[in-house]
């Protein structure tokens, strides 16, 4: 039995529509800070050169702080407590300022001036205030997206392998689980009967850490049971080739990971 993933409604993507209004901030800034003339002035000719600096320097640092935050949230595991907070709100703006500065030398280097400091510090309060508000959007996103609790979310926090089937939490018990597939962007689990039942886990290095040493990490793609393996064949280059029950492509692991799988393959993994 397969379960069919859920149609997905084509919808704009966070960075697409966070660039946009950088255009769009980009194109105000320059007639109201630099240019100061609005398009429908008499004389009035489109401030190229100005937009494309205001365009660069703000795309630098938002997309600077979009990878910094989502490092961050990674990295430190991030609770969106006070210390949290303040942690990736002064190293957004520390890296906001860096930017600034190197962009600031390179600019007047390229049209050879002197910015004065009163500008510079004023166009980098600007930036800064830019920062300040899109990484206040990524906490409170970020901080209502955590405390939306859903039982897939439940699942996947949880020690032991459970998943969510038809909107009731299961544990599973690993003897009933063949293998696990990452396939389009899911994990799914195939029991020995060949049913492949989608999970809540985002990748295999997330479910790898709550099993037990009976499973094996095959490659990217594949964790692998002692019980689900119908044979193993030698390949090109010390590689070898897996062959599972109810999955018609034999597996392939890396040359490095074949003498791994030797000796979890000759361990008693029975206690």
């Amino acid at each position: 039995m397969t379960i069919a993933l859920p149609h997905q409604k084509i919808k704009l993507s966070d960075n697409t529509i966070r660039r946009s209004l950088m255009v769009v901030l980009a194109f105000v800034m320059t007639h109201l800070i630099t240019y100061q003339r609005l398009p429908f002035s008499s004389e009035y000719r489109f401030p190229l050169i100005p937009f494309l600096i205001f365009l660069i320097y703000g795309l630098c640092i938002c997309e600077t702080n979009t990878w910094n935050y989502r490092r961050l949230s990674r990295k430190c595991k991030i609770n969106y407590d006070l210390n949290s907070v303040w942690l990736i709100v002064r190293t957004n703006l520390f890296y906001c300022t860096i930017i600034f500065s190197i962009l600031g030398i390179l600019q007047m280097a390229l049209f050879q001036y002197i910015m004065n400091p009163f500008r510079f510090v004023g166009l980098l309060s600007v930036c800064l205030m830019i920062s300040l508000i899109e990484t206040g959007v990524f906490i409170l996103r970020g901080y209502a997206k955590k405390s939306k609790l859903t039982l897939n979310k439940v699942a996947a926090s949880r020690s032991h392998l459970s998943i969510v089937r038809n909107g009731v939490l299961r544990t599973i018990d690993e003897n009933d689980v063949a293998y696990f597939l990452h396939q389009n962007g899911c994990v799914f689990m195939v029991d020995h009967g060949g049913n492949k039942i989608v999970t809540q886990y985002e990748s295999l290095n997330e479910l790898e850490e709550k099993l037990s040493v009976h499973f094996f990490r095959a490659n990217r793609q594949t964790i692998v049971s002692r019980a689900a393996i119908r044979s193993i064949q030698k390949d090109v280059n010390n590689k070898l080739k897996l062959q599972l029950d109810h999955f018609s492509d034999a597996i392939s692991v890396s040359r490095y990971k074949s003498p791994e799988l030797k000796t979890w393959l000759s361990s008693d993994h029975s206690a």
